[in-house]
């Protein structure tokens, strides 16, 4: 999933300072500071590796000034694998300076998942009491905790069977990879998800003792935990034996397809399958405006922006392009928590992308980006739903 400074050192001595990279940054767009564009944090890592710069809390700050949407690698003519050195840097600091709450959130908790309902039950609890309103105007919480929203009164574990028959002749055993956000925040997509397969004629196989994708640790600096964590959800996918993998979460789909631990098992998208069984079938199409945002870890770091669209055009008769689809909505999984100042600003302008279009309901692959853009709406007082492409498709099917 991702390497260590020294064996990108031929990656970082390619670059030139062209400065091709600060065009398509969404971080230095909105801050304009020299070392929060791409090129300055491979600068800072080149630094780091070769011990010119020492790792403190201020190059961890600067590190931490990256979406990793991968816009800047897409760009650069050097081909230099920006994001890349970014994690690697990362993890030396992790290594050289590691924090107790970067340990305590995303190895000691966010890798049980136990302890992470657990956790998140006591802040559906506190929400419930008004605690959490109350902290946040105190300002004894950060701001960034309002971006999960009123959380749903049960995960997705609580009722997604581990094995979900197909209606009809089975065609596929998919296994299900059912990701943190989705199950904890927006159980209803994996429920249409679930749903959906399992009315296309797929039998849907869902791991009970799965846990986190391992993207949240690894952009952390916690690369040997990341890798754990997808040797252990691979051996629970072979001994249940499916003929692939999907998952309706963008980032998860892109660390289950990088990860060499799931080499031999076949990680589909879950937009291109869904076409491929909708072969033949009439839905029927709502007549709402819809519009689409790319998520990162779908457009560019897997390359897939056809697929979403050709599915939303089967579910609704008015589908509108937004300006600057693919620009990051300046979720970036922490970032936001880390960086929500920068976060809301490159957040704004793909809100105003979406009110452009005059949509009614906005749709993405990824449930961060879906947590993201709603958060942004509401602040910004727009009653367009975010909603997640295989929604739409369980209420076609209906």
């Amino acid at each position: 999933m991702a390497e260590d400074l020294y064996s990108l050192k031929e990656h970082y001595l390619r670059c030139v300072r062209c400065g091709q990279c600060r065009s398509v940054c969404p971080v230095f767009e909105e801050i304009g500071n020299e070392t929060a564009s791409p090129r300055g944090k491979v600068f800072l890592a080149h630094m780091l590796a070769s011990g010119e710069l020492k790792a403190d809390a201020e190059v961890a700050q600067k590190l931490s000034l990256c979406l990793l949407c991968q816009a800047c690698t897409k760009e650069c003519p050097s081909a230099v694998p920006v994001h890349k050195i970014i994690m690697a840097a990362r993890s030396q600091l992790a290594r050289e300076m590691p924090s107790p709450l970067q340990k305590l959130v995303f190895k000691d908790i966010w890798t049980r998942p136990s302890l992470l309902n657990f956790s998140s039950g006591l802040l559906r609890g506190c929400q419930g009491l008004g605690l959490t309103s109350l902290g946040r105007s105190l300002g004894l919480l950060p701001p960034a905790l309002d971006l999960t929203g009123r959380l749903p009164s049960q995960p997705a574990r609580n009722f997604i069977k581990e094995i979900t028959k197909a209606e009809g002749a089975p065609k596929m055993r998919i296994g299900y990879f059912l990701g943190c956000t989705t199950n904890i925040l927006f159980p209803n997509v994996a429920k249409s998800t679930v749903s959906v397969l399992s009315r296309l004629g797929c039998e849907v196989v869902t791991p009970r003792d799965l846990k986190c994708c391992g993207l949240p640790q690894a952009e952390n600096g916690l690369i040997d935990t990341a890798e754990a964590l997808g040797s252990f959800n691979a051996a629970a996918f072979r001994r249940l034996g499916i003929d692939a993998v999907v998952t309706d979460c963008a980032s998860c789909f892109a660390a289950l397809r990088e990860s060499n631990t799931f080499k031999g098992i076949e990680i589909l998208d879950l937009s291109q399958l869904l076409n491929d069984l909708l072969t033949g079938h009439k839905l029927k199409k709502t007549s709402r405006i819809i519009t689409y945002h790319d998520p990162c870890h779908l457009a560019k770091a897997q390359g897939i922006t056809d697929a979403p669209r050709e599915l939303l055009e089967r579910t609704c008769a008015g589908f509108r392009e937004m300006p600057g689809a693919d620009n990051c909505c300046g979720g970036g999984g922490s970032f936001s928590f880390y960086n929500y100042d920068t976060s809301m600003g490159i957040l704004d302008k793909k809100i105003s992308s979406i009110k452009e279009t005059g949509a009614a309901v906005v749709a993405t692959c990824c449930p961060s980006c879906i947590m993201q853009i709603r958060h942004g709406l509401l602040k910004s007082g727009q009653n367009i739903i975010v909603a997640h492409p295989v929604e739409l498709l369980a209420q076609s099917l209906q």
